[in-house]
């Protein structure tokens, strides 16, 4: 029995043994004609069953094939279906590299990593917005300030420097340097505005998820979250040579390439340039010096290593320098509506102030990450390391001709750790799953010398109090932050349409201050309690922590058309407050929303248009007020100032009109309101705003554009894009005292070239629309708002090989 049985399963082997040796394997890579990988195509073999389909990198494999004279059909989202012909030889791995055309007549497909596994856009039952690097290009996106233009109910604002930009999301903004909407940049979040890049090169495509997402991303993203993705390095030899030139003196020269170091193993790509322009407003109390001119120098370098076919490992190390000459405000302190109306209308672009200052910021980002992937399940871990050290020189603070408030300098050291762990089924059956445990440690060390001028002495009540003036305040103060949190996410398909997914994040942050604040004048100690001239030192510690629930249902109705429903808690941590001098006002709690939103997603007229609608309504609790909050110190900080509530909809559209010709068509409706907003104003009286209107969200906003692309001849081509963003008026006050009036800004770029050389003529605010981009009041002490940028145009040249 037991011969028998060795007997049967060897010749089982045997014939096991022999049905491989006798076929063969096909292995491939698809590639779109610009070179890039092209994922989730579908590959048949003609007149069979047998199938599979592309990777994120391109790649297919399909095994056990007999040997023998077979044809592959290739057919993807946005390109050509193609038919390609290969040999199978016995017991061989057969190769080939297809290269897919695009399609004149569908739309292409964006694969994206909204939630930490790769999806087909149109796929994933939430809220997002993309756009890889072609549209990139056309709509002329080179930092965070204009990702605004690609979708609706989200807006991006310069802060009046250049310092770090202001996201309004849905009824939810922040106007200090902690996000409300996380970015995360090659998968490592940035924990402060300051540290997002001031400029875009070598991108990939960007990420853009409305709603909170507390779940798969932690901290700080209660509005969404932006991610960024660079392109990654190749296994082929690639780079790009770009120089430009504008108005405003206006100039770009950037470079890139791409190659591999080991053939098929370990690949790179560098990347870096300089781009800046001179400032475009005057400052007539100085004579007419121009404010807010910038230059950036940036660079990236990129590593990957393919150890073999399951582990991956990816090193980036990229940096910025960034120099902005001052912030540029009308208004100022007591200035009200009315006044900032008439600097705006009678002396456009002008300010008046008694000091030009200089703000410099370096930023340097480094990442390691090791990746697995098998048949079941996927692995990552990512370590990050991010320094950012923010200078501030000579800057006015009152904002006016009077030396009321200034910097003298201000250090401000930013350094953050961070550990994540994920690990998740790497199948599309009935179930998936994925987990993770994050890790972080920030320390941010301030140091500020900030002068309280002369000139105060004409506002003090009182003969003895006017003789104290000028002094200065000696800020040091560290504030360190330790948090870890774990989470999960889970979906079930119910049946073959309807699919459940839950998850949950718990988080947890302990935070402490170190306060040392004191006073001199004409280099000694200086105390004066009647101006809060005292002294305060003492340290200080908090321990915040909350579950970051989400509930999704979406149902297939067809291949097309994806219906969807999420609830999900927002959650953004309490902390402390470091320019204080009064204990009791160090720290302040943590801000939480429910969102509740539905939606449906179409693809439409055979893949020549999709139609995605989106309504959600937001409960916003505890919300976090950038404030004056100790009047007799006038000491700035974070406060919970009560609760609003916010409701609308959205509409994206994009359709393939003709061959070569599109047309995108996006729209928002927001409603929002405070349902309980009392605080302690500039003058010591209680300002409450119940039933007013959110800062900086606008009722409408949305934008339209048009892409023409055509064959000059066989070798040239060219493209024309044209696109409008449009938002309707926005309060720059809690009291609705001070807006923007409606205003849209229309931008276009013309390119003409070939596969090596390129030519391109573009401008940004065509029209030279004047307006205000941004604008604030701190506890009713005066409104101050910031010109956007007037018309710009320029050229440039790319060279590719």
């Amino acid at each position: 029995m037991i011969r028998q049985f060795l007997f049967t399963g060897l010749m089982l082997l045997l014939s096991i043994a022999s049905y491989a040796q006798s076929n063969g394997s096909i292995k491939g890579k698809l590639k779109g004609e610009d070179g890039e990988p092209i994922s989730f195509a579908n590959i048949q073999i003609k007149g069979s069953d047998k199938g599979t389909s592309s990777d994120t990198k391109g790649e297919f494999k399909l095994d056990n094939i007999a040997a023998g004279e077979y044809v592959l059909i290739i057919s993807a989202i946005g390109y050509e279906k193609a038919e390609q012909p290969i040999t199978v030889k016995v017991g061989e791995t057969n190769s080939v590299n297809i290269v897919c055309k695009t399609s004149a007549l569908e739309l292409q497909s964006v694969t994206v990593t909204a939630e930490k596994r790769e999806d087909e856009l149109q796929k994933v039952p939430l809220s997002v917005t993309a756009v890889d690097s072609r549209k990139i290009e056309a709509l002329q996106i080179s930092n965070v300030n204009e990702i605004g233009r690609i979708t609706p109910n989200f807006r991006t604002y310069d802060d009046g420097g250049g310092f770090f930009p202001l996201v309004s999301t849905r009824g939810i903004i922040t106007i200090d340097a902690n996000p409300i909407v996380g970015v995360y940049v090659d998968d490592v979040p940035l924990f402060n505005t300051s540290s997002f890049p001031s400029y875009f090169g070598d991108i990939e495509r960007i990420e853009i998820l409305k709603g909170p997402q507390g779940t798969l991303y932690g901290r700080n993203s209660i509005g969404g979250v932006m991610n960024i993705v660079s392109k990654k390095p190749t296994n082929y030899t690639r780079g790009f040579v770009t120089a430009g030139y504008g108005n405003l003196n206006q100039y770009e020269v950037q470079a890139g390439i791409s190659a591999p170091i080991v053939k098929d193993k370990l690949f790179f790509r560098i990347n870096g340039g300089t781009t800046g322009r001179d400032g475009y407003i005057e400052n007539t109390f100085l004579n007419n010096t121009e404010l807010l001119g910038r230059r950036v120098y940036n660079g990236n370098v990129r590593l990957t290593y393919l150890a073999n076919d399951k582990w991956t490992f990816t090193l980036n190390s990229g940096f910025e320098n960034r120099a902005v000459n001052a912030y540029a405000f009308i208004g100022g302190f007591g200035a009200s509506a009315q006044v900032v109306d008439s600097l705006f209308t009678n002396q456009p672009y002008k300010v008046s102030q008694n000091t030009n200052g200089l703000y410099t910021t370096n930023i340097s980002n480094n990442a390691f990450k090791a990746g697995f992937a098998n048949d079941k399940f996927r692995f990552d871990a990512i370590t990050a390391y991010q320094f950012t050290r923010n200078i501030r020189e000579n800057d006015d603070f009152d904002f006016s001709q009077f030396d009321l408030q200034s910097v003298v300098r201000n250090v401000a050291d930013l350094s953050t750790i961070s550990q994540e762990f994920r690990i998740g089924s790497n199948t599309t059956n009935k179930f998936s799953w994925l987990g993770g445990l994050y890790l972080y440690s920030v320390s941010n060390k301030d140091n500020q010398r900030l002068s309280t001028g002369a000139d105060n002495a004409f506002f003090a009540p009182d003969s003895t109090t006017a003789a104290q003036y000028p002094f200065e305040r000696i800020s040091k103060n560290t504030i360190t932050q330790n948090g870890i949190s774990i989470f999960g996410q889970a979906s079930c398909k119910l049946t073959n349409k309807l699919t459940a997914t839950g998850g949950l994040r718990y988080e947890i942050e302990n935070s402490s201050l170190s306060v040392n604040n004191r006073f001199e004048q004409n280099g000694n100690d200086f105390v004066f309690p009647a101006l809060g001239a005292v002294p305060a030192e003492f340290d200080k510690k908090t321990q915040f922590g909350a579950f970051s629930p989400k509930i999704n249902l979406a149902y297939q109705a067809k291949e097309n058309i994806l219906v969807f429903a999420n609830v999900a808690r927002g959650y953004r941590p309490g902390g402390v407050n470091p320019f204080v001098f009064d204990e009791a006002k160090a720290t302040f709690n943590p801000e939480f929303s429910w969102n509740y939103e539905a939606g449906i997603k179409n693809k439409l007229w055979k893949n020549r248009a999709k139609l995605n609608a989106t309504v959600f309504y937001i409960e916003y609790k505890d919300q976090q007020l950038f404030n004056v909050i100790d009047v007799a110190t006038f000491n700035f900080g974070r406060e919970n100032i009560g609760n609003s509530r916010s409701y609308g909809a959205e509409l994206e559209t994009e359709v393939l009109l003709a061959k070569g010709l599109s047309f995108v068509g996006n729209i928002g409706y927001l409603k929002t309101e405070f349902t309980d907003f009392t605080y302690i104003g500039f003058t010591g009286s209680e300002i409450n705003n119940k039933g007013k209107e959110q800062i900086m969200s606008p009722q409408w906003s949305g934008n339209v554009g048009l892409n023409y692309a055509v064959d000059l001849s066989n070798k040239w081509k060219a493209n024309v894009a044209i696109d409008y963003q449009y938002q309707s008026d926005i309060w720059f006050d809690p009291e609705n005292t001070a807006k923007q009036t409606a205003y849209g800004l229309l931008n276009s770029r013309v390119a003409v070239g070939n596969k090596r050389l390129e030519f391109a003529l573009w401008g940004k605010n065509i029209s030279d629309v004047t307006y205000l981009s941004y604008g604030y009041s701190v506890s009713g002490s005066g409104i101050f708002a910031s010109y956007g940028l007037p018309r710009t145009f320029g050229a440039s040249v790319t060279a590719k090989f």
